[in-house]
């Protein structure tokens, strides 16, 4: 999308929001099914410690002057948001099919900010990377449980 210009400052306020919407989806998640608690327990931590290592290294690493010439130029924030919804009737399947399709959009914003950040210092990229490959290794999972409830089904 030609002409959009996110700051890092957007980014960062996106991130909290990702972060907050994916821990609170993942607490409806075990407490809604006693089957997930387990294996989902660490889930919203892991959320709020990716939000604090995140806005951690921005603070540390961006100075007034690069958040007012740098920006994620063609960025839409848009198509990187999640719903984290989840409806009264749903199935355990659904609410795993609605989990994976989360950490896949979220992985595909944390690489495409990462990509997109190369030339800021290092931290910042390597930051985001890390929250990728956490948020991949979370999918993988994910999908597990949900082959196995569609298949327990």
């Amino acid at each position: 999308m030609e002409g959009v210009h996110v700051t890092t400052a957007a980014i960062i306020s996106f991130i909290e929001r990702l972060e907050e919407q994916s821990s609170a989806f993942y607490d409806e998640l075990t407490e809604r099914w006693e089957e997930s608690r387990e294996a989902l327990a660490t889930f919203s931590e892991d959320g709020r410690r990716n939000r604090t290592l995140v806005v951690r290294t921005y603070q540390e690493t961006i100075s007034d002057a690069l958040e007012a010439t740098y920006s994620f130029e063609g960025l839409d924030l848009k198509g990187h948001a999640v719903d984290t919804a989840l409806a009264g009737d749903a199935s355990y399947a659904d609410a795993l099919a609605m989990a994976v399709a989360l950490e896949e959009k979220a992985c595909r914003f944390y690489s495409d900010v990462a990509e997109r950040s190369q030339s800021l210092l290092a931290t910042i990229p390597r930051a985001f990377q890390r929250v990728a490959k956490k948020r991949e290794r979370r999918r993988l999972k994910l999908q597990s449980l949900l082959d196995a409830a569609e298949a327990g089904a």
